[in-house]
């Protein structure tokens, strides 16, 4: 008998299910239909049969791509054990076989009454805007999806209760990418670390972010009219026998649950890279081009969706990048478990009471009426477009002006005061004594500015006053450090900061290593 091959070949003159030479059956009546154990033998395996019924209505997440797909069971079978507690769902039998990894988890639940209640809330009444219409006319940049929801939630929070005043670094970073410096600022200034994190979280997160922070701007003016931006939600694989009428709310729920998982997850990665920057000296933000492999493989098997400045996508990446997930009906409640879960780091501003605000405020203004009437006492040069400069009385503010101005069209932009005097107005520098007057306010800026103008021609600055330092990099070495700060901003204006993010590391590594040797 020629060896079985694998393929079942059915010979026109043999019956079928039979070998080659015809007296050896494979597949007939009585071989598949004849019991062949005992009741008592087959219990068992009802046990595990019950245990896989139950398995067949865990949700899952769903990607297009197979790669994708094969990092998220990778993760969920290494641990299957611990996703069934998790689940509620139990393990067929008494539990001896261990996992081969443990499941660092994070766990949610809900009552189906509950989201069955929150998915059927009424809509607004007519004449008052639902959230998602007020967000379509308000914002129409973004998309009005629950993923992105969130994120613009988290990312609002980071930006106003996180990294509040720290956009000045992150500028300073993209200005000068020099990773031993970034580390150094890092290392000793908080506003820097947490600046570092939220740059990373939102490039990596958005795919033109480029368009709306570092300054902080509308996307929607000028030419970006037409871009929009959110987040991708991955598509669900499970939840055919749930109730029709209850699907699309139990559904949703997990979507959210979903989103919120994998976007705290990249937030917490960007914090663990900003603090192994701050800890080692050296920045790195390589993490923000990766390319996206299949798990254990090579990490060019494919690139993730392109974006404009050719970075990745954190909220769409597989395992061990992003998080993976299950949920599953356990009684009357929606249990939903992701992994791996990450410790908490938090960097929340503490927040002052509102009296402590206002008392902020007042002292604030306090002072800065005090500086305007020391400024505003004794001569000062007045200059017109008749009768040229002159030396007069200082005007004085009756009501001390709230704020001060910057003056445009004058090098460096100084500042300025500007305030109601004798019928007219009077502007007034906050640097140099010099004012000018005019019937209206715009007819004193105006003369300020030609005041401040002439006085530059006749006295020019030789020593301007330097800007105030936002940190105090480490000194390098006085020999190699021109030759690499050339390198560091050829690559800067060749490439920019993120479609090479290795090479600022590979000049910084290479700077070390010559410092080193010359050292020997």
């Amino acid at each position: 008998m020629d060896p079985f091959s694998g393929d079942l070949v059915v010979l026109s003159q043999l019956n079928p299910g039979y070998c080659r030479c015809g007296r050896m059956a494979f597949v007939t009546r009585q071989t598949c239909r004849r019991p062949t154990l005992r009741h008592d033998e087959v219990a068992p395996i009802s046990v595990i049969a019950a245990w896989m019924e139950r398995l067949t209505g865990v949700v899952r997440p769903f990607p297009a791509d197979r790669h994708r797909q094969q990092a998220h069971d990778e993760l969920f079978l290494e641990s299957v054990h611990a996703w069934c507690a998790e689940l509620g769902l139990g393990t067929p039998g008494p539990h001896r076989v261990t996992d081969s990894l443990p499941l660092p988890a994070s766990f949610s639940a809900a009552s189906l009454s509950t989201i069955e209640r929150a998915g059927a809330e009424p809509r607004p009444a007519t004449g008052v805007r639902s959230a998602a219409t007020s967000r379509r006319s308000h914002s129409p940049y973004w998309s009005t999806d629950d993923a992105t929801t969130i994120y613009r939630a988290l990312a609002r929070h980071i930006r106003r209760h996180v990294a509040r005043g720290t956009e000045a670094h992150a500028i300073d970073f993209m200005l000068n990418p020099d990773p031993l410096q970034m580390g150094a600022r890092m290392c000793d200034q908080h506003g820097a670390l947490v600046a570092f994190a939220d740059l990373l979280f939102t490039e990596c997160m958005e795919a033109h972010a480029g368009l709306r922070r570092w300054p902080y701007r509308d996307p929607r003016t000028g030419a970006n009219r037409a871009v929009r931006d959110g987040l991708v939600q991955g598509a669900l694989d499970g939840g055919n026998a749930w109730p029709p009428e209850s699907r699309a709310a139990w559904l949703a729920w997990v979507r959210r649950q979903a989103a919120c998982s994998a976007i705290t997850h990249a937030w917490r990665r960007a914090q663990r890279l900003a603090i192994h920057a701050a800890a080692t000296g050296f920045a790195d933000w390589n993490a923000a081009i990766e390319q996206y492999g299949p798990a254990g493989g090579s990490s060019s098997a494919y690139i993730d969706q392109l974006k404009p400045s050719g970075t990745a996508l954190w909220f769409s990446a597989p395992p061990p990048y992003q998080v993976t997930w299950a949920a599953a009906v356990v009684g009357e409640h929606l249990r939903f478990v992701s992994a791996p879960a990450t410790s908490r780091i938090d960097w929340t501003l503490p927040r002052a009471s509102k009296a402590e605000r206002r008392a902020t405020w007042s002292a604030a203004q306090q002072q800065r009426a005090a500086n305007l009437l020391v400024s505003c006492s004794g001569p000062c040069l007045t200059w017109s477009a008749h009768g040229g400069w002159g030396v007069c009385a200082s005007a004085k503010p009756e009501i001390a002006p709230p704020k001060r101005h910057r003056l445009l069209g004058v090098a460096g932009t100084p500042r300025f005061w500007v305030f109601p005097w004798e019928g007219g107005f009077a502007a007034r520098a906050c640097e140099v004594r010099i004012q000018g007057f005019g019937a209206t306010a715009r007819e004193a800026v105006d003369a300020l500015r030609a005041a401040v103008r002439q006085h530059r021609k006749q006295f020019p600055q030789e020593h301007p006053r330097p800007t105030k330092l936002t940190s105090n990099p480490l000194p390098l070495r006085p020999d190699s450090h021109p030759g690499y700060e050339a390198q560091v901003s050829l690559e800067l204006q060749a490439h920019g900061f993120w479609k090479r993010a290795w090479m600022f590391g590979n000049l910084a590594r290479e700077h070390l290593a010559s410092g080193q040797r010359s050292r020997r």
